[in-house]
C-alpha cells in the first residue's frame, strides 16, 4: 500500500505528529509533505504529487493540501485540529472538506463536525507515559510555563498562584508567532527562582526545565491534542490549564489536574498538587490502554476507502453498579443533534467552582450527571438518604459522601448521553441551603453574566459566521475564489478597516 502524508512544516520540527507517521508505516510506504500553511509552499514542497498513485491519503491539519486534490479520490482522511478551526470565535467548514473522512482527536471538534460530515472517527490519544519526573517528590511546588500565547503569561501563573509559595518557575520562552512575551514584568513575593530558556532543535533546554518541576502550566488557551501537557501528566506533574478543549477532555478538575475559567485571575488551591499529578500519570497510563486497544478501530477507519465506510458510532454504555460510587462521564446532547463530552470534577472541587461563580449559561461547570453515575442502595441507607432525583440533588449526596469518607470512584467510561437541561431552580435551592442566601443570589447573578457574555460572544462571532458561511457556499463553485475571499474577509485588512472605522490606529 502507498500512503501520503501532508502535514505542517512545524509539526515536523517538533515531532507531534510522528505517531500517527509511525502507524501508517505499519500499512505500507509513507511518503510526506510538509509544508506551511501557505499554498505556494506547498506547491513547491509537493511539485509532482499525484493522488492517483496513491491508495490512501492523510492530511494532518494542512487543509491547502485540498487544493492538490481532485475531490474524487475513494481515500482521503482530514484530521483538522480543533484549535485550527476557528477564526473570529466561529468554526470553519469547507465543502471541499465533506469530500473526505474526518478523523477527530477531539470531543468538541467531533460535536462541530458531526452535522457537516458523514463519515467520522472519534480518537483520544495518550502519549506513551515517560519516567515519573523526581521533582514529583520534592515537597516544595516547582512550575514551569512553555510559554507560547498571550493568553497564557507569566502575569496569569502569578495571579493562579497568589498566596502558595512557588520554590521556583522555569518560563520557556517559544511563542508562536505574533505572541512575543511581554517584558515589563517581574516576579512577585511567592515566586523563588525565575529562570528562563528559548527553543532548541534538541529540546535540551525544554526537556530541563521540564524534569525539575512538579506544576506544569499549559501554555495554550485552546489544543488540537496537547501534547506538552499530555507528556507533563504522564510525568505526574499537577497540570494547570484553561477550562477548554482539549484540556478539559483530560482533566476532570480537582481529580487530576486543575481547571481555571479563561477570564480568572484568582488563586487555585493547590494544596493537593502532588495527589493531582500522581493521579494525572495513572490516567495516562490508562488512557495509553485504550489508545493501544482502539488502534485496529482507527488503522480500519484509515485504511478503508470511503465507499466501504459506515459512520462509526461513539460506544456508550453503563458500568456494572460496584459497593461504591461510580461517576462517569457523559456526553451532553443539543437540539442541533450535537454532543458535548462533560468530565464530572471532583465533588468538593466542583461546588468550590459553583461558588466561585465559574458558571456557564448553560449552569455549574463539571458537575455530575444521574445518568453516569450509579449509587448503591448501601450508600443510599448509610447516609439516610433518599435517591436524588436532579443533578443538583446528586452533587449534594456526593459531597455528604465524601464528608462521611465513602469512596467516589471515577471512570474514565463516557457512560451516558443525556438531553442538556438546567433547573436553574434546583442549583439555586443547593445553594441557599449549604451557602446561604447571599451565595445563591451571587449564583444566579454569574449565570446571568454567563448568559450575557455569552450573548456578547455570539455576537462579535457573527460577521466570521458569516464571513465563513460565505466561504463555504464559495468553495462549492471555485475552491481558489473562496480561498482569496477568505484571506480578504478575515485578514489583516479588514481588521485594519475596522480599526480606522473605530477611530484608533491601525496595527
Amino acid at each position: 500500500m502507498r500512503i501520503a502524508f501532508f502535514g505542517l512544516a512545524y509539526h515536523q520540527r517538533t515531532g507531534s505528529s510522528r505517531f500517527i507517521l509511525d502507524l501508517l508505516a505499519r500499512h505500507g510506504t509513507v511518503d510526506t509533505f510538509f509544508a506551511e500553511a501557505d499554498p505556494a509552499d506547498l506547491r513547491r514542497q509537493a511539485a509532482g504529487f499525484d493522488e492517483t498513485r496513491y491508495d490512501a491519503i492523510l492530511v494532518w491539519q494542512l487543509h491547502e493540501a485540498f487544493a492538490l486534490l481532485s475531490g474524487r479520490h475513494p481515500n482521503v482522511t482530514f484530521a483538522p485540529m480543533y484549535d485550527a478551526m476557528l477564526r473570529g470565535g466561529a468554526f470553519r467548514w469547507r465543502h471541499r472538506f465533506g469530500t473526505a473522512k474526518i478523523l477527530c482527536f477531539s470531543w468538541a471538534l467531533r460535536r462541530d463536525v458531526m452535522r457537516r460530515a458523514v463519515h467520522l472517527h472519534q480518537v483520544q490519544y495518550y502519549p506513551e507515559a515517560g519516567p515519573r519526573s523526581a521533582a514529583c517528590d520534592d515537597p516544595a511546588l516547582r512550575g514551569f510555563l512553555w510559554y507560547r500565547h498571550r493568553a497564557v503569561t507569566p502575569q496569569r501563573v502569578f495571579a493562579l498562584t497568589q498566596g502558595t509559595r512557588l520554590a521556583s518557575l522555569a518560563i520557556h520562552d517559544a511563542p508562536d508567532p505574533g505572541h512575543a512575551i511581554p517584558s515589563d514584568w517581574s516576579a512577585p513575593a511567592h515566586v523563588g527562582c525565575v529562570t528562563r530558556s528559548t527553543w532548541s532543535a534538541d529540546r535540551t533546554a525544554f526537556d530541563a526545565g521540564l524534569g525539575a518541576a512538579n506544576l506544569f502550566f499549559a501554555s495554550r488557551p485552546l489544543e488540537g491534542i496537547g501534547m506538552s501537557f499530555l507528556e507533563a501528566m504522564g510525568a505526574g506533574l499537577c497540570v494547570v490549564a484553561p477550562d477548554a478543549p482539549t484540556m478539559n477532555e483530560y482533566i476532570s478538575h480537582g481529580r487530576n489536574g486543575l481547571l481555571y475559567a479563561s477570564d480568572r485571575m484568582a488563586p487555585l488551591d493547590l494544596s493537593d498538587a502532588r495527589a493531582l499529578g500522581a493521579a494525572a500519570r495513572e490516567s495516562v497510563l490508562r488512557g495509553r490502554e485504550r489508545w493501544d486497544a482502539g488502534i485496529p478501530a482507527l488503522e480500519d477507519f484509515l485504511l478503508t476507502p470511503i465507499p466501504s465506510l459506515a459512520r462509526r458510532p461513539v460506544a456508550v454504555g453503563q458500568t456494572i453498579p460496584t459497593a461504591d460510587i461510580t461517576v462517569g462521564h457523559y456526553l451532553q446532547a443539543t437540539a442541533d443533534g450535537t454532543e458535548t463530552l462533560v468530565r464530572p470534577a471532583a465533588p468538593r472541587a466542583a461546588w468550590q467552582r459553583l461558588l466561585d461563580g465559574e458558571v456557564v449559561p448553560e449552569g455549574p461547570l463539571g458537575m455530575p450527571s444521574l445518568a453516569a453515575t450509579t449509587i448503591p442502595p448501601s450508600v443510599l441507607d448509610r447516609l439516610g438518604a433518599a435517591a436524588p432525583v436532579t443533578d443538583a440533588a446528586l452533587l449534594d449526596l456526593l459531597l455528604r459522601a465524601e464528608e462521611a469518607g465513602i469512596p467516589i470512584l471515577e471512570t474514565e467510561s463516557v457512560l451516558a448521553c443525556r438531553p442538556a437541561a438546567f433547573d436553574l431552580g434546583a442549583w439555586t435551592a443547593l445553594v441557599r441551603t449549604r451557602a446561604g442566601d447571599a451565595a445563591a443570589a451571587r449564583f444566579v447573578a454569574a449565570i446571568d453574566a454567563a448568559r450575557a457574555a455569552d450573548g456578547a460572544r455570539r455576537a462579535t462571532a457573527r460577521p466570521a459566521r458569516i464571513a465563513l458561511g460565505l466561504v463555504s457556499s464559495l468553495d462549492r463553485l471555485s475552491p481558489r475564489l473562496a480561498d482569496a475571499v477568505e484571506g480578504v474577509l478575515l485578514g489583516g485588512a479588514v481588521r485594519r478597516m475596522r480599526a480606522l472605522l473605530r477611530g484608533a490606529r491601525p496595527a
